[in-house]
């Protein structure tokens, strides 16, 4: 796992078990479909994934993020420039597809099948609810839904509970630091 101890060092809120959880979670290629990452901001998580898909598989890494401005959502930088600037340096940029726009606009005409679903954009509730909404009807079954600050922060946390946890569609759920990652399953029929 030496490549990845380069990502360590790098901007972002990530622990190292965090980057590690990511790097083995772009490496799970038991279903079809391609990666999507809610929320990027400079490109540690999205570096972690990339390099986990790379040693495995030819699959995109689509990074969501508008890297604009937003006070409205506690974003204050632009970091589209030291975003891409951190995929290039890193050398995974051929299975990143870097999508410059909010979570709601690229879901407008999404028709690819999602083998991991990352989740780490909007924390407010609404947002956090938004972005659940409108991807994990595009999850495979079998594929894996993780979220970020599920621990210590109250909008993914309800997100999580209302969805995840008091459903039956998800099992084997894993706990690292703050990712909850959880994997979906068929409909129990009645």
């Amino acid at each position: 796992m030496k490549e990845i101890e380069s990502v360590y060092s790098a901007p972002g809120m990530l622990t190292q078990s965090e980057v590690d959880c990511l790097y083995r979670l772009g490496q799970f290629n038991e279903q079809k479909g391609v990666i999507v990452e809610i929320g990027s901001w400079k490109g540690k998580s999205t570096i972690a994934l990339a390099l986990g898909t790379a040693k495995v598989r030819s699959d995109k890494i689509y990074a969501i993020d508008p890297h604009r401005i937003m006070p409205e959502e506690g974003h204050f930088e632009d970091t589209e420039i030291e975003f891409l600037a951190n995929i290039e340096q890193s050398r995974v940029g051929d299975h990143i597809v870097p999508m410059m726009m909010t979570s709601e606009a690229a879901a407008r005409d999404w028709d690819k099948p999602i083998r991991v679903l990352w989740i780490d954009g909007d924390h407010r509730y609404d947002g956090a609810k938004l972005d659940f909404s409108l991807w994990e009807p595009h999850l495979v079954e079998g594929g894996i839904l993780a979220m970020h600050d599920t621990i210590r922060k109250k909008g993914p946390k309800r997100v999580l509970w209302e969805e995840v946890f008091r459903s039956d569609r998800f099992q084997e759920i894993a706990i690292i630091d703050n990712i909850t990652a959880v994997r979906k399953v068929a409909k129990a029929t009645t």
